[in-house]
């Protein structure tokens, strides 16, 4: 038997099930196929969730705000809750960052983001329980935070299916054959799938499913580290913190837990050669680490390593050579959103749109181009317009 759809959407991670519900609101028939049971146990199910428009890349930051404002009324759009806590989210820098960050700043009130530079004076107000003896300033968007990614894609998968989108879960790609304008998919349990549009939200399998459809998709998986330990404090609500001084980003995490992530580029070399079978657990060494640049942030950090260490594991960041996504329409309505590098949750609700007015053949009010596949080959990967002296183009 031959299923036939509009679009069909391979990966069930965050940004599929996002292209899926836009694609379902929109009446475009759509079949997502999910390697895994269930919608987000990959990359989705590891990320920190966190939703900020800082970044140096002008098109980026225009792309943090919308889906930021998104995600302020996502339960109103999509039907149930992410999981949306919105702590703030602030930036601090010592004296050789404090140019970028006011260049960064200025840059991003330019686009609408509710951002301020806040003196070391008043960091205090805003983080008690934080040392800024080397800060020099910060930079706080009273906006951001950090939401649930389990709730998050769960939602979109829910409301995408209630809309009439279809889900095929265990399921992988076995070939694709272009036939006149649409796509001939034949499915590793043998059904076959007829489509005229294909949409590749694969994540850190990109390049293995990219060759079925004669694509190089420049898509490695990185592995990265997280440790939770006690919060700081007697367990006080904090923003997202991102240390650009000591490379390392604290938020909540639970009932009195902190998630921290490194954002040292020498901490995220792990290259691997495919994204199964990775090693889950977190090293001694990044744990023995994560908790000193704690420690060196925070007045309190509860309890006595290793006591105070809730749980520590390692996920994967998709990462494409400079570390920005690909967002493009290729011939054969191929439609490609990967290789997010860390910014696919902060980006995901407006990805949806993109993606889903590209398959419906309108124009979107993003600007988009500079993610194009081409770049890599035309020599023009994407830079930051300001970057900061440590995380690089991390931020």
């Amino acid at each position: 038997m031959t299923i036939t759809t509009d679009a069909l959407i391979i990966g069930g991670g965050l940004m599929g099930c996002s292209i899926a519900f836009q694609l379902a609101e929109r009446n475009i028939s759509t079949l997502l196929v999910e390697r895994n049971a269930l919608p987000g146990k990959e990359t989705t199910a590891r990320s920190g969730a966190i939703i900020r428009a800082h970044y140096g890349v002008p098109e980026l930051v225009k792309l943090a705000q919308a889906a930021n404002l998104r995600y302020l009324r996502f339960e109103d759009e999509v039907g149930e809750s992410c999981g949306f806590t919105q702590c703030g989210y602030i930036v601090l820098v010592d004296d050789g960052d404090v140019s970028v960050l006011k260049a960064n700043t200025a840059m991003h009130r330019d686009f609408g983001v509710d951002v301020s530079l806040i003196p070391p004076s008043g960091i205090g107000d805003i983080v008690p329980t934080i040392m800024t003896d080397d800060v020099a300033l910060a930079s706080y968007e009273p906006l951001g935070g950090y939401a649930n990614p389990s709730m998050t894609v769960g939602a979109y998968a829910k409301r995408a299916e209630q809309l009439g989108a279809k889900f095929r879960y265990n399921s992988t790609i076995e070939s694709a054959k272009l036939v006149g304008s649409g796509w001939e998919i034949v499915l590793a349990n043998g059904e076959q799938v007829s489509s005229e549009h294909v949409i590749l939200a694969t994540g850190n399998w990109s390049q293995g499913v990219g060759k079925h459809f004669h694509i190089d998709l420049p898509v490695s998986p990185i592995r990265a580290q997280i440790v939770v330990t006690d919060r700081p404090g007697n367990g006080e609500h904090m923003p997202v913190v991102s240390d650009l001084i000591n490379l390392a980003y604290f938020r909540e995490e639970g009932e009195g837990g902190m998630w921290i992530g490194s954002s040292d580029m020498s901490d995220l070399q792990e290259k691997l050669p495919i994204p199964d079978g990775f090693n889950e657990k977190a090293d001694i060494a990044a744990i023995e680490k994560a908790v000193q640049k704690a420690k060196l942030r925070f007045k309190s950090l509860p309890g006595v390593y290793p006591s105070n260490v809730q749980r520590a594991f390692t996920g994967l960041y998709e990462t494409t050579p400079d570390w920005q996504p690909i967002i493009d329409q290729l011939p054969g309505n191929i439609h490609v959103a990967v290789g997010f590098s860390g910014h696919g949750f902060k980006l995901a609700p407006v990805i949806g749109d993109i993606v889903a007015d590209a398959v419906a053949g309108k124009p979107t009010n993003q600007e988009v181009d500079i993610f194009r596949l081409s770049r890599f080959a035309e020599g023009k990967q994407i830079k930051s317009q300001h970057s900061y002296q440590r995380a690089r183009f991390l931020r």
